[in-house]
């Protein structure tokens, strides 16, 4: 057989082969039902307002859909997501996200239920640029402890980290930018933040590792 045969039988095996497939996966196509789901485009970090570029329809399976899947972009579109990190490929559940438009509040009740929302002066921790959503710290500024003598003191303990500054500098006017940290803490620490805010103190950060110590 001349070598111009040979490759005309593989060439042929490998189209017949590709036919075969093709068939076997319409037929398998048709015979399993699909629906559209909306699924994560990008990653998603708590307090993400979710907007079109964000997540996209697809088909799947219906035996492979979870429940209370999202199946309209527009049902999930300007909502803020609550419910962990939703990574690239996930089906938006209804359980991801709530109605409360980029509020603080739909992340405090998420994360951090039972504590109150304070913001820290814009020159906190300048150099904690790894912080995220959802991080815990302790809170330090200085107290007067008598005539003319103050310490360092501790006035939120696991507070949660809610937003953070912008990772670059950011020199434009725009009021929606982040410029400060947002913590949650407990009432009464609460109250000590905003005497050292009124104050004019300055407030410095220590992450703290996961609880479990994990």
């Amino acid at each position: 057989m001349s070598r111009f045969k040979r490759i005309s039988h593989i060439l042929l095996a490998i189209i017949l082969a590709a036919a075969a497939g093709g068939v076997v996966w319409y037929y398998v196509g048709i015979n399993i039902p699909s629906i559209k789901v909306v699924v994560a485009d990008s990653k998603m970090p708590i307090g993400t307002v979710i907007g079109p570029g964000h997540v996209v329809l697809k088909d799947y399976p219906v035996t492979a859909v979870p429940g209370e899947a999202v199946q309209s972009v527009q049902e999930v579109t300007g909502k803020t997501v609550v419910s962990g990190i939703i990574f690239p490929g996930d089906v938006i559940r209804q359980g991801h996200v709530a109605a409360d438009t980029g509020s603080l509040k739909a992340v405090l009740h998420s994360i951090a239920p039972g504590k109150e929302a304070i913001d820290l002066p814009a020159d906190t921790s300048p150099g904690l640029k790894g912080v995220a959503t959802g991080d815990l710290v302790n809170v330090y500024t200085e107290i007067t402890v008598g005539k003319d003598v103050t310490e360092v003191q501790c006035v939120a303990r696991e507070a949660v980290i809610l937003k953070v500054p912008p990772v670059t500098a950011d020199r434009d006017n725009s009021s929606s930018a982040v410029r400060s940290y947002v913590v949650a803490v407990t009432p009464e620490e609460a109250q000590k933040v905003a005497e050292g805010n009124v104050l004019g103190k300055k407030f410095s950060l220590s992450v703290l590792p996961p609880r479990g110590g994990q």
